[in-house]
């Protein structure tokens, strides 16, 4: 149960520099690292230390393929923001993103890309 509590935290902790970072004026360092491998490398690895190496590798293919489902979700939230706010531009994106990958898990179950 500590371990959980450990993930809690440094998950929270990288969360609250991003938001520090925009909230002072920076959003493209912001940005940069909220794409930095932030929440990938502390994911990773905890995933290879209580999984194992391979899970670590099937996980970061899972990531890449994921992409195809990110890339709509963040040009929903550029093009959205400006026009109907940011809460709703959020709500949208999200949407999208789970309607997106639902339908990438279900066509994995069928092409079997990465192996669950």
């Amino acid at each position: 149960m500590l371990q959980y509590l450990v993930y809690f935290l440094v998950g929270g902790a990288v969360v609250t520099a991003i938001s520090v970072l925009a909230e002072k004026g920076h959003p493209l360092l912001a940005g940069v690292v909220t794409l930095f491998p932030s929440i990938t490398l502390v994911s990773f690895y905890f995933i290879g230390k209580s999984t194992g190496n391979e899970a670590v590798a099937a996980t970061a293919k899972s990531c890449f393929i994921a992409l195809s489902v990110w890339i709509p979700y963040i040009l929903t939230i550029i093009w959205l923001s400006p026009r109907i706010g940011t809460n709703k531009a959020l709500v949208i994106g999200v949407l999208i993103f789970i309607v997106l990958a639902c339908a990438l898990i279900y066509a994995n179950r069928f092409v079997g890309v990465v192996q669950t």
